[in-house]
């Protein structure tokens, strides 16, 4: 599909190049789009959307795409304008008609806009082969991927894009991007975006400073009285072991015990948003891959084991540390990919999905019916504890225990709720998966602004919630 050109091996030079023939000068526009089509069409087949739901137990699918993937009113002034657009006018109806096929087997999409004009990075993620990382101090580049960015929200708004979870701003932005408008940027874009739609969560990159993305989103995620105002925003990061200097010197034994430590050095879920604000950390990529010299201090251990512990490892760390991963990737020419296709990695059980996607329906409703039961009295544990614990702590002293309760009531049964929404036929797709809240820290800052909670005692509420929902996760592990 994409020969190498004697330029490079960007989108754009496949699109314009097939081995050393430039494909729109021999085979014309009808051609050439008409090839790209049958590729974006034969992408995913059913049987391998089947596969993914079913036997991987996959929940979303991070699609990524680039400005030119929009139409032509978006390539004006870039090397994909006309007549290289042309290639494209069908591409956005492709995205559409892949995530309805997506929905109808209860997988979701977060959309990537992967390639940005101009490029947020050096590599040729923009779609070109030029080296440079454009976007970033471009006014013309940085109001077009704004365009881009209000346009795709839009779409999800009026309900073209079928079962969308998130929009993801900008991938791996280059190093010291902070220091050329990124941040004026994303709060740019936010405003924009917000004025469509200001439900749909966003994901930013974080430009290689995890601890400067934290403390942004933060101030971005601030909990006001005010209902329902702003995006949620969170940070999507990659998290490979594979490519530093630190990478290959470390053995794989010694890669796969630092995976314990990620996320540690930064308040990434768990916190208060009352306090501070919510702040969500996703992994947008990752792999079971390590460097050849790594390999090679591997001192003759079983290779594959170490790649099914490796997996293991991370599939259980971002469960626990992040509100969701992405394994690098799903479909390459070299496929099942090795180390970094999700379709050899989940055969091998390197890639393990939680137990709560892998139940059969009777089970799902069993285990609501047990959760039902033991709601009452884990709900009066819950207060008398709550209660008990602040008489000790300060005696005498005021408090609305009453929003705790009902905090407490409200995240039980939104845990509840998403368990069994799949067994109860709320959405398409398979009925044999029960679902968890993923992305905690954001959906908890939705219910503050939702319950309009106000005044000192507002974290009660966010305390009375949060334990709601373990009450009802630990109801599930009965």
């Amino acid at each position: 599909m994409f020969e190498a050109s004697a330029k490079g091996d960007s989108e754009l030079d496949a699109v314009t190049a097939n081995g050393h023939t430039r494909s729109l000068a021999a085979h014309g526009v009808d051609a050439t789009r008409q090839k790209w089509e049958r590729h974006w069409a034969s992408a995913l087949s059913d049987g391998e959307m089947e596969w993914l739901a079913y036997e991987a137990h996959i929940t979303t699918i991070r699609l990524p795409i680039g400005y030119f993937t929009l139409g032509s009113a978006f390539t004006h002034g870039t090397p994909f304008a006309s007549p290289i657009s042309s290639v494209y006018v069908h591409a956005w109806p492709a995205v559409l008609n892949l995530c309805s096929r997506l929905h109808a087997v209860g997988i979701a999409i977060l959309l990537d806009l992967h390639a940005l004009p101009g490029g947020a990075n050096t590599q040729d993620h923009s779609g070109t082969s030029t080296g440079r990382a454009d976007l970033w101090g471009n006014s013309q580049n940085l109001e077009l991927a704004k365009r881009c960015l209000v346009f795709m929200a839009g779409e999800v708004a009026s309900g073209g894009i079928r079962g969308c979870v998130g929009i993801q701003l900008c991938n791996e932005a280059c190093w010291g991007a902070g220091d050329r408008g990124m941040w004026a940027w994303y709060e740019d874009v936010v405003r924009a975006v917000g004025e469509v739609d200001a439900s749909v969560p966003l994901w930013i990159s974080d430009a290689w400073d995890l601890p400067g993305a934290v403390e942004w989103c933060g101030g971005m995620n601030k909990y006001t009285e005010e209902k329902g105002k702003g995006n949620p925003v969170g940070v999507a990061v990659p998290r490979y072991f594979t490519f530093t200097e630190e990478d290959k010197e470390q053995s794989p034994r010694e890669i796969i015990e630092r995976v314990g430590g990620e996320f540690r050095d930064v308040q990434v879920a768990g916190g208060s948003v009352v306090d501070k604000g919510a702040v969500q950390v996703l992994v947008g990529e990752w792999s079971c891959a390590m460097s050849g010299e790594s390999w090679g201090k591997a001192r003759g251990e079983d290779r594959e084991e170490l790649v099914r512990r490796f997996g293991q490892v991370q599939s259980e760390q971002w469960m626990k540390r992040a509100g969701g991963a992405f394994f690098w990737t799903a479909k390459m020419e070299w496929m099942d990919g090795g180390e970094w296709g999700v379709w050899e990695m989940v055969r091998k059980g390197a890639v393990v999905p939680p137990e709560n996607l892998m139940l059969e329906f009777e089970e799902i409703r069993g285990r609501v019916r047990t959760a039902r039961g033991l709601r009452d009295g884990k709900k009066r544990d819950a207060v008398d504890s709550h209660v008990a614990y602040w008489e000790r702590t300060a005696p005498g002293g005021c408090f609305e225990h009453w929003r705790f309760e009902q905090g407490w009531d409200l995240g039980f049964a939104d845990a509840l709720a998403f368990y069994e929404m799949r067994a109860n036929g709320a959405i398409e797709g398979a009925r044999n998966r029960a679902d968890m809240i993923g992305s905690l820290e954001l959906w908890m800052l939705k219910r503050l602004r939702d319950s309009g909670q106000s005044g000192d005692f507002a974290w009660e509420y966010e305390h009375g919630f949060r334990q709601g929902v373990s009450a009802f996760e630990e109801s599930m592990r009965w």
